[in-house]
């Protein structure tokens, strides 16, 4: 196994972290010259969560501040690349809602938004998914086309914006699961579309799984429902068909950190291949012939580990640090992400208990080892 690596900051500013967003979205654009992160100049304090997004070169110069935004810590403004000349990120009202902006980098201006909705990982196929929660409901008066709760997607060449899952049809089909719909459950969250558009799924919140929620997943073509109880986490699209996501076995009081793995998994949960060892926010290989995860458990260091496709054990360590209570306290999450090549793997680094660095391992060398 491989452990030394060198991990370098996308910004060696000196004051103030810096952020990258959830796992599995676009830090780069599409042609790999650019880079999205994020600034904030404290970690630690409630009253003051002023956010700035940049965009520097592939290699590391021409940094400049495109937009302000207010957020937390957690996924940051989850900034992503949708085309070569977009972005698309989040931020908070003055009356704490989150929104999301569509901005167009060249020009510096506003395309879409700001919609009040929660966004989503990525977009795909010419689609930005979102999703709108009851207390979103009547709050984008300039976007009539968004009505009651549900899944909508965003038409980036047009601007069209089309309902694909219905509040209440969800909760029907909830219902005919056998299972009981709360408060929370309508709130959906990491709406993700598959590569072709043609799926969409979700994290929900339902009364039998407390600790791990449910994933559900409707198909935009069919009408077709899929649904996963007590879920494995922070699922990916691994192609059009399946998912990539981290089992994970709760035992009534905590998370069971050794027995967590990665897989693949049919749309209903049937595992389909084993991919990785242990972990929890994942992210695959274009190719998929590599998986990388983090060990953000509380009390364990925090690991980058590269696998194997298939391989419990890990080929690489790409970096450790012993910061997890300031993972979990302040909310910031390695979240590693693959470059388009394969080639970097991005995450957020605590590099002292109240600070975060944005920066990549290049893990070149152990790709040309397969």
């Amino acid at each position: 196994m491989t452990t030394a690596f060198a991990f370098t900051p996308i910004w060696e500013g000196g004051e103030g972290s810096s952020l990258l967003g959830m796992n599995g979205g676009l830090p780069e654009s599409p042609d790999g010259s650019l880079l999205v992160y994020a600034r904030k100049r404290c970690l630690d304090r409630p009253d003051d969560h002023r956010t700035e997004i940049w965009i520097c070169n592939s290699d590391l110069t021409g940094h400049r501040m495109v937009y302000e935004v207010v957020c937390g810590n957690h996924n940051g403004p989850s900034a992503t690349f949708l085309n070569n000349d977009w972005i698309v990120f989040r931020g908070q009202n003055e009356q704490q809602f989150s929104y999301f902006l569509i901005y167009d980098i060249r020009r510096e201006q506003v395309v879409y938004g700001p919609i009040i909705a929660k966004e989503s990982h990525r977009g795909e196929n010419g689609l930005y998914p979102f999703s709108i929660s009851d207390q979103y409901v009547g709050r984008n008066p300039a976007y009539p086309e968004i009505g009651g709760p549900g899944v909508y997607t965003l038409e980036l060449a047009t601007g069209r914006i089309r309902q694909v899952v219905e509040g209440g049809e969800l909760l029907a089909f909830i219902r005919s699961r056998g299972l009981t719909p709360n408060e929370n459950t309508i709130r959906m969250s990491h709406v993700q579309l598959n590569p072709s558009a043609t799926r969409v799924m979700m994290r929900l919140s339902v009364e039998e799984c407390k600790a791990l929620g449910a994933l559900g997943c409707y198909d935009l073509v069919t009408g077709a429902w899929h649904l996963i109880p007590d879920k494995p986490i922070h699922q990916l699209w691994y192609d059009d068909d399946s998912y990539m996501a981290m089992y994970h076995h709760h035992d009534g009081k905590r998370i069971v950190k050794e027995t967590s793995c990665m897989n693949r998994y049919s749309l209903d949960g049937e595992i389909i291949e084993p991919l990785g060892g242990i972990g929890n926010h994942i992210d695959g290989s274009p190719d998929r012939k590599w998986f990388v995860s983090d060990t953000c458990f509380p009390g364990s260091s925090i690991d980058i580990r590269l696998y194997r496709k298939g391989e419990l054990e890990p080929a690489a360590v790409l970096d450790s640090h012993p910061f997890h209570e300031a993972v979990f306290g302040l909310q910031v999450h390695p979240n590693p992400t693959f470059s388009l090549d394969g080639r970097r793997v991005y995450f957020n680094r605590l590099v002292t208990p109240d600070r975060a660095v944005a920066g990549f391992v290049d893990i070149s060398a152990v790709c040309g080892e397969a």
